[in-house]
């Protein structure tokens, strides 16, 4: 799951609730610097993922 601390759309503390619910596998990536946005290199690390299931 990717996280941008400045989204305003979908709030980092909204995001983290459903992240620590999720019971499976997971991973967090953190974008400080970005919001709502196209976050560098996370195509890549979705495909990673999906790649290795």
């Amino acid at each position: 799951m990717s996280v941008g601390l400045m989204d305003t759309v979908c709030p980092p503390s909204t995001q983290f609730a459903a992240y620590n619910k999720i019971t499976s596998e997971k991973n967090l990536l953190l974008y400080p610097d970005f919001g709502h946005e196209g976050l560098p290199g996370n195509s890549d690390s979705i495909f990673d993922f999906l790649a290795g299931l």
